[in-house]
């Protein structure tokens, strides 16, 4: 079948149009309160490493700092590589994939962008907060009148479209001070608070 100009142009102008998942909404990145790191904070590196299909890989990425601690951990169960660029991935394959911390906040950006993964068995991420949190960017907001109030409200959200971000499936707390959810995607994700 060929495609006119015409309807190549409805299509390019349809994948424009803002990302929505049904019960789940998704708004600017102007209506997020990122949680940022204090200006104590070290810096955490970004980091490559190899994933295989053949096994369960557990990454940490770590603030340079005398206790180590914990900023961001992202584990792969082991056949969760689906394909890499429409190509199929087996069993036995690797993909190399890159980790980027957001310098300003807690939050990630996962690549490759090619990367596909299996819906059935899909990375999580924990993001872990409790010592370098700064919580002021929600200073004044009446939505969060305490900084408790802010940091329930915490979630992990994805970039679902150019601006446009949703929750992550199965995000919430798992422990005191930190966040889960799942990346069954690879882009950008930042733990915040709707505005």
């Amino acid at each position: 079948m060929r495609w006119g100009a015409s309807a190549a142009t409805a299509i390019a102008l349809a994948a424009c149009q803002d990302v929505s998942f049904p019960g789940n909404t998704t708004v600017s990145g102007s209506d997020l309160i990122v949680l940022g790191l204090s200006s104590s904070a070290p810096a955490v590196a970004t980091t490559t490493f190899w994933i295989s299909n053949d096994a369960s890989v557990v990454h940490t990425l770590r603030h340079a700092d005398a206790q180590n601690t914990l900023y961001l951990q992202i584990s792969f169960p082991a056949g969760c590589l689906e394909s890499l660029n429409g190509q199929p991935l087996g069993p036995s394959d690797s993909v190399q994939v890159t980790v980027e911390p957001l310098s300003s906040g807690y939050g990630f950006t996962l690549s490759p962008s090619g990367l596909v993964f299996t819906s059935s068995n899909p990375p999580t991420a924990l993001l872990s907060y409790g010592r370098y949190a700064d919580a002021s960017g929600a200073s004044g907001d009446p939505a969060y009148p305490t900084v408790s109030d802010y940091l329930d409200a915490l979630d992990v959200w994805q970039e679902v479209g150019l601006d446009s971000w949703s929750i992550a499936p199965g995000s919430g707390p798992a422990g005191t001070d930190e966040e889960r959810a799942t990346t069954d995607t690879p882009g950008r994700y930042r733990l915040a608070a709707r505005r």
